[in-house]
């Protein structure tokens, strides 16, 4: 079986640059009980800051984190019949075609991280996040070994009449 991998050096330092924009929304927080010349402008500034800064890296860290700790380093394992991202296994014959969806903020300010989606014939969907795990050469990369293990595999052949 092959496998699309991803290296956990680089989940590692992602991680640890969200930690620090954590560690600094929690200071922005801390200032405003500890300095008492803060004007109240400041003070929504911290507080806006920290609001919007602790979801969006704090998700963001867990993540990293949980992919930094992981046994195995891989998005996906795949052989001549079937592709897995370690939870869902799909025939390449169920697969129409894959695209990659890069990121965005949701409600909430939760941020929806690049994902590659997979069209099923049953006209669902397969979504499986990178969780920027991958570069972007190794992204392009990737897509494109992708498309192209789906077009040797997968799509039925339609018989012409």
């Amino acid at each position: 079986m092959d496998k699309i991998v991803y290296r956990r050096s680089l989940a590692f330092w992602k991680a640890m640059g969200s930690l620090m924009f954590v560690l600094i929304c929690l200071f922005l927080l801390l200032l405003i009980f500890i300095d008492e010349d803060i004007s109240a402008l400041q003070i929504f500034f911290f507080i806006t800051s920290a609001i919007v800064g602790l979801p969006f890296f704090g998700s963001y860290l867990v993540v990293c984190l949980s992919r930094m700790l992981r046994k195995d380093t891989y998005l996906f394992i795949f052989d001549e019949h079937s592709i897995s991202d370690g939870i869902r296994t799909i025939p390449w014959s169920a697969i129409t075609k894959v695209e990659f969806e890069g990121a965005s903020i949701r409600k909430w300010l939760r941020p929806r991280f690049p994902a590659f989606i997979f069209h099923l014939n049953d006209r669902s969907t397969w979504e499986v996040s990178t969780d920027y795990v991958l570069n972007d050469m190794e992204l392009n990369h990737a897509g494109k070994q992708l498309r192209t293990l789906i077009n040797q595999h997968g799509k039925s052949k339609k018989k012409r009449s």
